[in-house]
């Protein structure tokens, strides 16, 4: 068998099962801090942490109108790329990007306000239109607790040799 045919079938055999390995591992990055989803109301929310929909719908209605620039009430590629943009690096593990639904070239106030509000459906339990205070800054999820616990002292888990060595 000629030489380049050898190379030839080993790369066949070999390619599928390097690529199947994938690429290499590298070290993992880092997380994105852990926020819960409800971050997102958290601005429009009372000092208390209470929220009504009156509340969150002033506060989309004000964010709304500081986004739409152009004051026409549809808020362009351009825009909405701006605020995707800001909403990852404010809350990279929970962001909810503008997405416009009708297709109709712009973000309205509708689809601007989607998202908080069925989160508000959501968390709004008794129907209504009230968040009580807590809902809206749960405790983070669970780590590792061997890692995060202090360890246990000594007389507790370990049996010590008598003084004397015996």
């Amino acid at each position: 068998m000629e030489i380049r045919s050898i190379v030839a079938l080993a790369l066949a055999l070999l390619l599928p099962a390097a690529c199947a390995a994938g690429p290499p591992k590298h070290a993992r990055a880092q997380e994105a801090p852990w926020h819960p989803p409800t971050t997102m109301l958290l601005p429009y929310a009372a000092a208390d942490g209470s929220l009504t929909r009156a509340q969150m719908e002033v506060g989309l209605r004000r964010d709304f109108a500081k986004a739409d620039t152009q004051h026409n009430g549809c808020l362009d590629d351009n825009q909405v790329r701006a605020i995707n943009t800001q909403r990852w690096k404010d809350d990279a593990s929970t962001a909810s990007p503008l997405i416009d639904f009708k297709n109709n070239g712009c973000v309205d106030f509708d689809e601007f306000a989607a998202t908080p509000r069925s989160l508000f459906e959501l968390l709004d339990r008794k129907g209504d239109g009230k968040i009580p205070p807590g809902v809206l800054k749960p405790l983070p999820p669970k780590t590792d607790q061997a890692s995060t616990q202090a360890p246990a002292s000594d007389d507790q888990h370990h049996h010590h040799a008598p003084p004397d060595g015996n």
